[in-house]
């Protein structure tokens, strides 16, 4: 589904129209201009393995039962600026092995569970400006590799990696979009 719109006033599928599907893999939502929130049939997908949410502006939240995607290996939420909260059932997705949060400025705090996440090699949370404290479970994800972020949580993430996880890369990448020049 890419730069559609009128998906924010219609459902997508209920869970009768979900296990038509038995077999579905990725789903991507891309510049869907109206969308405020997934529908919460989508968790009916057990098979998913990719999901990706980007260029959403209005998205808001996503279903409370998101970890009931068992399957899913990869969870895209880039470029969704109203996004505010992840469901902690996301820590609940026990195949996650890549996360992107990039450009979610309205995301306030990561679940406290996710240390739940025992394959998670990569996290993406560049230009996460809401987010300003992270949470200690992140030392226990002995799966992470690499983690992506900006200069916002980079002394957060070098002491975790200084304390608990020593192979760990800490990308720190330059802020792309910033309104700065608005206030002047």
């Amino acid at each position: 589904v890419c730069l559609c719109e009128g998906l924010g006033n219609m459902t997508l599928f209920d869970k009768a129209q979900a296990l038509k599907f038995p077999k579905l893999v990725e789903i991507n939502f891309d510049h869907c201009s109206d969308l405020e929130e997934l529908p919460g049939s989508i968790c009916s997908l057990t098979s998913l393995e990719r999901l990706s949410v980007t260029n959403c502006h209005l998205i808001q939240k996503l279903p409370d039962d998101l970890g009931r995607l068992r399957s899913l290996r990869l969870l895209r939420l880039s470029a969704c600026p109203s996004l505010s909260m992840l469901p902690p059932s996301i820590c609940r997705l026990q195949q996650l092995k890549f996360l992107d949060i990039s450009l979610c400025m309205s995301l306030k705090d990561l679940p406290m569970e996710f240390d739940q996440l025992p394959k998670l090699k990569m996290l993406d949370m560049n230009e996460c400006s809401g987010l300003k404290m992270l949470p200690k479970a992140l030392a226990k994800l002995r799966s992470l590799k690499r983690v992506i972020c900006d200069e916002h949580t980079e002394q957060q993430w070098l002491a975790i990696k200084a304390s608990a996880m020593p192979n760990l890369t800490v990308d720190v990448v330059e802020e792309r979009f910033n309104l700065d020049w608005l206030d002047d």
